[in-house]
Parts: structure tokens; C-alpha cells; sequence
């Protein structure tokens, strides 16, 4: 890639930013929000401990910073921009739609120069930079991945607020073009020149690598305890993942030039994964490249699937053969009931999602969050998308019944029931005519809804499980019922 094409102009962007931002009407409490019932008794444990954990950690605007839940190792009393990212689904489906937008915020406001484009990794309670991750604005700790991550969570918020504010608003439009500008070029994470990047970058003349604050600014991965490390795969799947997203973005603010350079972008940071971090050998991808330019094997895989960092069904199950292969800290497991039901591994995301609670440090808020959006976005299939007015459904529960009733999507609430893989019920309680994009597990040629008969789209999950879907008209206000023919 020239550099040409990374260096865009803002004021394009910055042009669009006079959106304003959508709120809920009518507001429920936190016991009416995403109320869940199963007939899976382990599901409905596995819901309700998940679901009063995250209310734990959530705190009103009492406090200096605002809103907000905790994101960060316990008794911090502080979030940080990789858990944040990671927990902002199950804390939307919960009504914590205030937090999110107030700590991503946060986040994007605080990107400043003296720091390399850098953000506040971790914010406290008391709207300052945590001290445990920060002493001055060049001595603190920071994982280059974490701009990338915020970027993709903002445009997840997006997709199920219509909260126009993620895409267009002039601080969020301000660190998305830094982010993909001055800061890829200020930590040499250009593709043409990310694999030979030096260790420390932008350092102090009195650099000292024993102090952390000195070689962690601007660690190229989240794994934080192996030296020598230059890149980390899961940098480059976040790379690839921030670069779609903003392509994402500036195709709806109308940007067509400005989301062609950023796809093409993310695609050369796809092509590095698939091409040179592939081992054909085992049959799975390296981790770390190291200062000896040479690949060493560690944590990172899991970002490959959360990111969608390779297009090969072939390879993503082997991520997951490799996943399985190995015992996992709960940072990463939180992710494995969303991630596994969703490429179609029920039986091993149904694992997690009922051994999670009781795991070794479940405290960790994220955890909590996890098992939220792994049930209702995973077992229930329930997604959002503000930009094509959709919602779309998929049981994942072959023989109980799984039902969420208000789940916040856009300026209003969905309801879903599923009954088995052969029934599903919706309502819209939103002021949205929408489309319910009905899906089931196996090939049904024909589904049935009012009376109707409706063709099917057949495709196949990353497992190869067979799914059959059909568009049915959602108006506000509306119930609909579909259930399988044949």
C-alpha cells in the first residue's frame, strides 16, 4: 500500500459529523431489561448469574467520570479500552446503553498526540487516566491493539443503537482518523512495514526496559509478558478489523473513495496473516514475531475468529481445533460462547457458557458480560443492524425453549422466543418497520409465517451446518410468528 492512500483527509469526514445521536424512548429498569427464561435449566443459571454480576458493576453518572461499569481487575475501579470494547454487547443487551456511549467517549476525546495518538488505556472512577497505567503522558502502559478494538465496538454500538453519534460525531470521526493515519504511521504498523518494526518505539532518552511504563507504551499485542515480541497476530487481526469498520463507517456517512482505501487496507493486513503467519505444516497460525525475526508460538488465536482476521472456512476451524487444544485464562474465554455458537461449535460454546460461572476468577467483569451476549447473540442468534433496519434470529437450543424479552435495540425494544430449532416468535416494540431476517438451524425449503409460505436462502455456518432463512416484513408495534415446514 502507498502511504498515499492511509494519510485521508478528515474534513471530509469531519464534514458528516452533524448527526445527532438516538436514545431510547421510555427507558425500562435494569429487571425488566433482558429478561431471559429457558426451559435449559443450565442456560437459565448460567443467564441469571451473568446478568445480576454485570448489574454489580455497574454505577449511574454519581460518580466524576459518569456512567459507567467496571472494565478492568477487580477493586481497580476503572475501565480499560480492550475490556470495555469487549464487554460493550452484553452491556447494551442489559440496558446499559449510557455507560457505553460515556466511556467510549471517554476513550476516543482523550487521543492526544503528546501521547503518539494514543488514548487513556484505563480511566478510574474519578474521570483520570488510572494510576496503576499511567504517570505522565510518556511514561504509561498501552496495547497498540486497542484503537482498533474501540473502533469495531463503536460501529457493534452503531449497528444496535442507530445512535448516529458512533459514526459521524466530530471526536469519534477525530480518533478514528487519527487512528488510521498518524497513529499507524507513528507506531510503524503499515502493512508494507509492520513486520520489521523495532520493540520500543517514541521512547524517552532515558529509556529503561525494566520499567514498565517505559516498554509497555506501545505494546504490539495484548499478551503483556513476552519479551522481544515486535507483532503479535492479534494486532494484525485488530488492524484488519479497525480498517473494516472504518470502511464500514465511511460508506455510511457516504465517504465511497475514503471506505475503498480503508477496505483495501484491511484486506493487505489479511493477506500478511493468511500468507505468512499460516503454518501449513501444523495446520495453524504462529502468534508472535520476535526482534530475531522469527515466529514463536502463544496467546493470539482467539483474535484472529473475534476480528473475522481470514476469510477461510478451513482455517477458522482450525482456530478452533487449536483453541480447544489448550487450557485458556478467563479474559479469553469470555469470548468462547458468542464466538463458538456463532461459527456453529454449539455443543462447545454450551460448555462455556455453563462452566464460566464457576470458573477460576469468574469475578473478572468480563466474564459476566460475556455469558450475556453469549447467550442471546450466540444460543438465541439475535443480532441488530441500524444500517440495512434489520434484526435477524437463530436458535442454537435444539430441544428447550429460549425466550429474552426487551432487549434494547435501536430507539425501542425486541422481544424473541424460540421454541426449539422449529418455532420463533418476535416483537417489534420500537417506532422502526424493520425486517426479521428468520433463521434456522438445517434445510428447510420453506418456512411459514401468517398463513404464508416464504422460500428459503440456504447457507452453511463455518462448521458446515446447514441454515435456512427468510425476510419477513417487522412493522413497529408488530408480533410475528414462523415456524419450519419441511
Amino acid at each position: 500500500m502507498k502511504k498515499h492512500l492511509l494519510y485521508l483527509s478528515s474534513f471530509l469526514l469531519l464534514s458528516a459529523c452533524a448527526n445527532s445521536s438516538t436514545s431510547l424512548n421510555a427507558e425500562l429498569p435494569s429487571k425488566e431489561t433482558a429478561e431471559f427464561t429457558s426451559s435449559d435449566s443450565i442456560l437459565q443459571k448460567s443467564f441469571n448469574w451473568a446478568k445480576k454480576q454485570a448489574l454489580v458493576y455497574a454505577h449511574d453518572a454519581d460518580d466524576p467520570v459518569g456512567a459507567w461499569y467496571e472494565a478492568a481487575l477487580p477493586q481497580r475501579e476503572a475501565f480499560c479500552m480492550r475490556d470495555v470494547s469487549h464487554q460493550s454487547m452484553g452491556a447494551h443487551i442489559l440496558g446499559l446503553t449510557r455507560h457505553n456511549k460515556n466511556m467510549m467517549h471517554k476513550f476516543v476525546k482523550n487521543i492526544s498526540e503528546s501521547r503518539d495518538y494514543c488514548s487513556y488505556w484505563e480511566i478510574n472512577r474519578y474521570d483520570k487516566p488510572a494510576p496503576a497505567d499511567y504517570a505522565s503522558d510518556s511514561e504509561f502502559w498501552y496495547n497498540l491493539n486497542a484503537n482498533f478494538d474501540v473502533m469495531q465496538a463503536c460501529l457493534k454500538l452503531y449497528e444496535w443503537t442507530a445512535d448516529k453519534d458512533y459514526i459521524s460525531a466530530p471526536d469519534f470521526c477525530n480518533f478514528y482518523d487519527l487512528s488510521v493515519n498518524q497513529y499507524i504511521e507513528r507506531w510503524q504498523l503499515d502493512p508494507e512495514k509492520i513486520m520489521d518494526r523495532p520493540p520500543y518505539m517514541n521512547q524517552s532518552e532515558d529509556f529503561n526496559e525494566a520499567n514498565n511504563f517505559h516498554s509497555c507504551r506501545g505494546l504490539p499485542s495484548y499478551v503483556e509478558n513476552f519479551r522481544g515480541l515486535t507483532v503479535g497476530v492479534d494486532l494484525l487481526a485488530a488492524l484488519y478489523g479497525g480498517f473494516e469498520a472504518y470502511s464500514k463507517m465511511a460508506v455510511l456517512t457516504g465517504n465511497q473513495d475514503k471506505a475503498s482505501n480503508a477496505s483495501e487496507t484491511a484486506k493487505a493486513y489479511r493477506e500478511i496473516i493468511d500468507s505468512r503467519w499460516w503454518d501449513e505444516e501444523n495446520n495453524r497460525y504462529n502468534t508472535f514475531w520476535t526482534t530475531e525475526k522469527k515466529f514463536f508460538r502463544g496467546e493470539g488465536v482467539p483474535f484472529i475468529l473475534w476480528f473475522d482476521a481470514t476469510d477461510s472456512n478451513e482455517r477458522k476451524r482450525a482456530c478452533v481445533t487449536d483453541i480447544l487444544a489448550r487450557e485458556w485464562n478467563v479474559e479469553n474465554m469470555s469470548a468462547f460462547p458468542l464466538l463458538f455458537y456463532n461459527l456453529g461449535y454449539n455443543e462447545e460454546a454450551y460448555r462455556f457458557v455453563s462452566t464460566l460461572p464457576t470458573t477460576n476468577r469468574s469475578e473478572y467483569p468480563e466474564v459476566s458480560y460475556g455469558i450475556v451476549e453469549g447467550i442471546v447473540c450466540g444460543a438465541m442468534g439475535l443480532s441488530a443492524s441500524a444500517s440495512d433496519g434489520k434484526v435477524t434470529s437463530l436458535s442454537r437450543v435444539a430441544d428447550d425453549f429460549c425466550d429474552i424479552k426487551n432487549v434494547p435495540v435501536f430507539n425501542g425494544y425486541i422481544s424473541l422466543r424460540h421454541e426449539g430449532m422449529n418455532l420463533s416468535k418476535i416483537s417489534n416494540d420500537t417506532d422502526t418497520d424493520l425486517i426479521w431476517v428468520a433463521s434456522f438451524q438445517g434445510k428447510h425449503d420453506t418456512l411459514e409465517c401468517d398463513g404464508q409460505n416464504l422460500t428459503t436462502t440456504i447457507s452453511t455456518d463455518v462448521k458446515g451446518n446447514t441454515i435456512s432463512s427468510a425476510e419477513i416484513k417487522l412493522p413497529k408495534g408488530a408480533k410475528k410468528t414462523v415456524r419450519t415446514v419441511n
